[in-house]
């Protein structure tokens, strides 16, 4: 009786485990809000594919981006996101904050 007992436990609390890592930990983003705007930003020092990735991983994490595509062939990405929930000081922050320099903002036309 007690090894069922130690047993039903042991399952309801690796459950619970399973339950606070897999969910609940996510922050959403509020992108419905404002209106959607593009700028493309110019970038120094990407030199590869992991570059890019590592541009459009830091500014995705940024509350109001909707969308983040950077090369660095070109050396420069476009962000797509939504005023006044995101601004350019963000996104230049994560930029510069991953290694990269920012070099200037365009307004982009899409």
């Amino acid at each position: 009786m007690k090894k069922t007992n130690l047993i039903s436990v042991m399952i309801l609390f690796a459950l619970t485990l399973l339950t606070i890592s897999c969910g609940g930990n996510k922050k959403e983003k509020i992108t419905e809000t404002g209106t959607s705007s593009f700028i493309e930003v110019k970038i120094g020092g990407m030199t590869c594919t992991g570059c890019e990735q590592t541009i459009q991983r830091s500014v995705g994490k940024i509350e109001g981006i909707k969308s983040v595509k950077a090369t660095f062939t070109d050396g420069k990405a476009i962000v797509e996101y939504v005023t006044p929930v995101a601004d350019t000081a963000g996104i230049r922050q994560a930029i510069t904050g991953s290694g990269y320099v920012v070099q200037g903002f365009i307004p982009a036309n899409k």
